[in-house]
């Protein structure tokens, strides 16, 4: 008996029912060009605070500036350590030694990858 694989992520259904309205709204935004900081960016920003609960929303351009903006929010910077799992994206990391500070790496579970408190409270 063969197994079939499971689909992760069905991209072909979602296209088939969300491609219109995204068509549309791709189409709206290059032809007013206003690709940073338009209408639409605007309108995202808000609806995101309004689902978090709050005052402000700053949308980024990757994972990686968004994990700039709070180290540097947050004044990280040369003599601070920042625990990062060692089985992540490399940006994880990199973004701790942009803002001069030292990046440490712990541990992760290896039933779920997250960080593993032991190995937190070891580093």
């Amino acid at each position: 008996m063969t197994a079939s694989p499971i689909a992760f992520i069905d991209l072909q259904a979602q296209r088939a029912r969300l491609g219109d309205a995204a068509d549309q709204a791709i189409a709206k935004v290059l032809d007013h060009g206003r690709f940073i900081m338009g209408p639409e960016v605007a309108e995202l920003e808000t609806r995101l605070a309004d689902m978090g609960g709050a005052a402000h929303c700053v949308s980024c351009s990757s994972g990686t500036d968004s994990l700039l903006l709070v180290l540097m929010a947050w004044g990280i910077g040369p003599g601070d350590a920042v625990i990062v799992p060692a089985m992540t994206f490399a940006s994880t990391a990199e973004v701790v030694a942009l803002t001069g500070a030292t990046p440490v790496f712990c541990d992760v579970l290896p039933d779920t990858f997250n960080m593993d408190p032991a190995s937190v409270e070891s580093a």
